[in-house]
């Protein structure tokens, strides 16, 4: 599926779109993903100051790590630097209850950051379909789409 398909989905039709992807092989996806806001417009848009706002301006993608931890890529004033580490775990889904790959922000990183959890499926072999989820009673409903795309 294209960006430009997945840009013209609605939010609601993404739960659905995911659990229908292929969970990837946790040693396949290892290194760096850049990232891309995909869904509505209104999501589009209003998702990069969202994350300013909560210290994860600039964001450009993610690092998954050998040693099952990750970390966010951001991108400021030309200068690339790294933030909020996660595990990489197997943990069952929030979105469809089966057995899947998430990354588990630590206890550590700053508010809101620690209720947070983003789920990854395979959209093909070089793109990840993330949905981030707020891990807090009555939120964990609402999923969040963005797409990660492996950089050599």
């Amino acid at each position: 599926m294209q960006i430009s398909q997945l840009n013209q989905t609605p939010l609601a039709k993404f739960r659905n779109l995911f659990a229908g992807l292929n969970i990837p092989d946790a040693s396949s996806i290892r290194g760096k993903y850049r990232a891309s806001f995909v869904g509505p417009a209104w999501l589009r848009t209003s998702a990069a100051p969202a994350l300013s706002l909560s210290g994860l301006g600039g964001w450009w993608g993610k690092e998954f790590r050998e040693d099952g931890t990750a970390i966010n890529i951001v991108l400021r004033t030309g200068v690339f630097s790294t933030r909020f580490p996660m595990l990489f775990v197997r943990a069952r889904s929030f979105i469809d209850e089966r057995d899947g790959l998430a990354l588990h922000y630590q206890a550590g990183n700053p508010f809101p950051w620690m209720y947070v959890v983003d789920e990854v499926r395979s959209l093909d072999e070089a793109t990840l379909l993330g949905m981030t989820i707020a891990n807090v009673r009555g939120l964990r409903g609402m999923a969040f789409p963005f797409i990660l795309q492996k950089v050599d």
